[in-house]
């Protein structure tokens, strides 16, 4: 019995080995252009207060939305190499 047990050891080091190359080999797509864009409020010297609030409102909003989506895309990419590779 004990001879059989480390043939077992044997191939559970080698399927180890043998899924870690695979997922040495896994390249990670490129980030979202998207992602690296960075907002500014649009607010110019001179703009009444209401229009400047609305203006950094609509910045802000725009930049959050644009974080969810790439928190979205970097969720479901980690899913996906979790399982079985890149999706």
């Amino acid at each position: 019995m004990s001879a059989c047990g480390q043939i077992d050891i044997a191939r559970i080091q080698a399927a180890g080995e043998a899924v870690g190359e695979a997922r040495a080999e896994q390249v990670l797509p490129e980030l979202p252009a998207d992602c690296r864009r960075q907002s500014r409020s649009g607010v110019r010297v001179g703009d009444r207060l209401d229009v400047a609030v609305l203006k950094a409102d609509a910045a802000l909003s725009g930049q959050n939305a644009r974080t969810s989506r790439c928190a979205n895309w970097y969720d479901h990419l980690r899913a996906g190499l979790r399982q079985d590779g890149p999706q």
